[in-house]
């Protein structure tokens, strides 16, 4: 009997676990969304077929795209942009993933809610920039109650980003200069 309680705590925890990983904010990605991953491949993660709205430069002329998508019930953004393997042929590459969900937390426990403090705190051995937002399209007036922080890896080549209203942060972003997934 002891046997088979110890074993449904195994399976529980181990459970869970691979839950609270679904949500996990890294310099990578987010869960199982990857910084580098192609369309083809998230579509397979989603089991969705992901609509691109200018996969072939036809609108704007643009390399890049975005779509919003449902994964683990939250709403995320993910940017998108080619790869190039051969003359016109490329893959799409995510580059970027952004989201509001309480859910995702780093592995620090920063998430929705969390203060300046703490990120400066948990991530003292990154590079750290703190940024104003601006209310006017032509930055010229800052705003009084919306700023970022940025962290840094160690290439500067893979960023997360806080964004923050009234000193609490309310979403973040996962990016990369896409020359680090080629």
């Amino acid at each position: 009997m002891r046997k088979i309680i110890f074993l449904l705590l195994l399976s529980f925890s181990i459970n869970v676990s691979a839950q609270n990983n679904d949500y996990l904010i890294s310099m990578d990605g987010i869960g199982n969304i990857k910084l580098g991953m192609k369309q083809q491949e998230l579509e397979k993660l989603l089991k969705i077929k992901i609509p691109l709205t200018n996969p072939w430069d036809t609108i704007s002329g643009s390399w890049q795209d975005s779509a919003i998508i449902i994964y683990k019930n939250m709403e995320l953004r993910i940017d998108f942009q080619r790869n190039y393997y051969a003359i016109d042929t490329f893959n799409m590459m995510v580059i970027g993933i952004e989201g509001k969900s309480p859910f995702c937390k780093t592995e620090n426990g920063i998430g929705i809610g969390s203060d300046k403090l703490s990120i400066v705190t948990a991530y003292e051995n990154y590079e750290i920039s703190l940024l104003p937002e601006y209310d006017d399209e032509d930055y010229t007036v800052k705003s009084k109650i919306r700023s970022l922080i940025n962290i840094l890896n160690d290439t500067r080549k893979r960023m997360i980003t806080f964004y923050f209203t009234n000193k609490k942060v309310t979403g973040y972003k996962i990016r990369t200069s896409f020359s680090d997934e080629e």
